[in-house]
């Protein structure tokens, strides 16, 4: 996610999508490319294109290079958001999360965002007005998280991807849907005779001509695809009268196109070797990438000698039942995993499970319990084997297949412990980073971290504040995740611990989400001063958000135990107006 603190208004918010693009690891698409710049490149048009296909089949690398090579076609900028609709740990992101984080991208101010999702759609569509961008969804998985991105303004460009088969609506819920689940994923045909029904009585979709468009009339609230006729982009409408969606199937790489990609990343000059290797890849570019990786870390190993490998562990029996991993990407990670030092490769099975969206180095080093020095050699290595991507400087995340892959191959044990260090470090830093902002706040009482945490010292406010605003978005994912692992003593601290942060940002609707997580979790420990404190904060987050009436029962309630709390330690009670003061300063 793009995300950026309201600049001076001298300052022109120009927003660009934060991943890496692919650079060398790009091989063909030509077809797709042309296709793109067809539907993408004309203004005055409505102009959004969904690329769907299998995992691992290179959605995201196809959308990234396009919007690279074409950012000259939207001076104002581009806007990128990762929705992690197929992440296997965490969950994907809420749609008015994704909205906010457009809105700070550009240039709102976070006190003036209104709560409603509703007003704060509408503030997206009035600020996108009129201006030239692309706006780049990433991974969607659900209608209602595409439909508030839509800038609304022809304008505008709109790249989606996704995982959702093609032949129905994009939905991750949907009892009747199947995600498509290899690169052989055979497409639907919408044309011939007949007509599909893609939603239970909802309209029928039809193709008008081989070379034609075929339109789709959805309900509103429902976000349906279409497929792609041979001579064109298939057209549906979001909306009756609403702007189309294009949508554009993506299949693996032609064994031309795949062998190029191999050639070039490796640097090999073994052709029948190359074309026996490449059969193991089944087209998918994530396969070919951890392939060429291997190849260009072993240079003097024959090929026939990996061949050999990727044969063997595509039949051992582990691979025989792939599930949602394909059968030659199982293989190659097996083969890649075998190869890594025995630290290496704890590292890359405790990143699977942490269920955060990326991580830095000193995350990495507790995940591990490992020195931050070797930490940093170690993900270089993940890195140049294609196991990890940093995809901004110093933050380091798994594509979803590899850590689905990840979690399969660690052992729980060693799982729990390296979770309850990545908890700890997250806690113990961020609660350094409240004492700095606010040494003047009485601090909570803290356990001590667990062995092999690293602790990223804090010791400015400057330092403070890029931290928190580094990992703004991993510790509310933790704050959610211990939440719903019970580990509440955690979520609660975490809350206290980000507060003054969140209050310095403006981020007045992530306040109050994080204390009403506070609360629960104070809820079911029975502690009567935490859920004073945590009711307190929640009724001020309600308070800063602009939302007195449900500011009034939590700071009631904290009023309450207040009292119960001076009462239980025989102290006299406080009168109710100095109470009431103390409760609301």
């Amino acid at each position: 996610m793009v995300a950026r603190q309201q600049p001076p208004e001298s300052v022109t918010v120009v927003p660009r999508p934060s991943p890496a693009v692919p650079g060398h690891l790009f091989s063909g698409r030509e077809a797709e490319l042309r296709l793109l710049d067809e539907a993408l490149s004309q203004e005055g048009a409505a102009r959004a294109v969904a690329i769907v296909g299998a995992g691992g089949v290179g959605k995201t690398w196809l959308a990234l290079h396009w919007a690279d090579r074409n950012a000259g076609l939207f001076p104002d900028g581009q806007l990128h958001v990762n929705l992690r609709g197929s992440d296997p740990v965490t969950p994907p992101v809420p749609p008015e999360e994704a909205v906010r984080g457009f809105l700070l991208a550009l240039g709102a101010d976070p006190r003036a965002v209104p709560a409603e999702p509703e007003a704060q759609a509408g503030l997206y569509r009035s600020m996108m007005a009129g201006r030239r961008m692309l706006v780049l969804i990433d991974d969607a998985a659900s209608p209602a998280q595409v439909e508030t991105l839509l800038p609304g303004t022809t304008s505008s460009a709109v790249l989606v991807t996704s995982r959702r088969h093609p032949g129905r609506p994009l939905s991750g819920h949907s009892a009747q849907e199947q995600p498509c689940t290899g690169p052989d994923a055979q497409v639907p045909s919408l044309g011939g005779s007949g007509a599909q029904e893609l939603s239970p009585g909802g309209p029928d979709a039809h193709m008008l001509s081989p070379g034609g468009l075929g339109v789709q009339d959805l309900p509103p609230g429902r976000l349906g695809v279409q497929d792609l006729p041979p001579g064109g982009l298939g057209v549906q409408e979001l909306f009756p009268g609403g702007p189309g969606v294009r949508v554009l199937p993506l299949e693996g790489l032609s064994e031309q196109e795949a062998s190029r990609l191999l050639v070039r990343s490796a640097g090999t000059t073994q052709p029948h070797a190359v074309r026996d290797l490449i059969r193991h890849c089944a087209g998918l570019p994530l396969v070919l990438g951890i392939v060429a990786a291997r190849v260009a870390a072993r240079p003097h190993l024959p090929l026939d000698t990996l061949t050999a490998e990727l044969r063997n562990a595509v039949t051992h029996p582990e691979t025989q039942d792939a599930g949602e991993i394909p059968g030659g990407l199982r293989a190659v990670l097996q083969a890649s995993c075998l190869s890594l030092a025995e630290d290496a490769r704890g590292l890359f099975l405790a990143l699977g499970p942490a269920p955060v969206p990326d991580v830095g180095l000193p995350a990495a080093a507790s995940l591990a319990a490992l020195p931050a020095a070797r930490t940093r050699t170690l993900m270089r290595l993940l890195e140049a084997a294609h196991l990890v991507v940093q995809h901004r400087p110093g933050r380091y995340r798994m594509h979803d297949l590899i850590r689905l892959y990840a979690i399969e191959q660690g052992r729980p044990a060693s799982s729990a412990a390296a979770l309850r260090r990545l908890v700890d470090h997250y806690l113990h830093t961020a609660n350094r980073g409240e004492r700095t902002l606010a040494p003047q706040i009485r601090p909570i009482t803290m356990n001590p971290p667990a062995q092999g945490v690293d602790l990223t010292p804090l010791t400015t406010e400057q330092d403070a504040l890029e931290w928190f605003d580094a990992e703004r978005d991993c510790l509310l994912a933790l704050l959610r995740w211990t939440a719903d692992q019970d580990w509440n003593e955690n979520t609660w601290r975490i809350a206290w611990s980000m507060d003054e942060m969140l209050q310095r940002r403006g981020h007045v609707h992530d306040r109050v989400h994080v204390w009403e997580a506070a609360v629960f979790a104070a809820e079911r420990l029975g502690a009567a001063e935490a859920q004073c404190l945590a009711y307190r904060r929640l009724g001020h987050a309600h308070l800063q958000a602009g939302d007195h009436a449900a500011a009034l029962p939590a700071l009631r309630r904290a009023l309450a135990l207040a009292g119960h709390l001076r009462r239980l330690r025989g102290n006299r009670p406080a009168e109710p107006r100095t109470v009431r003061r103390h409760l609301i300063g």
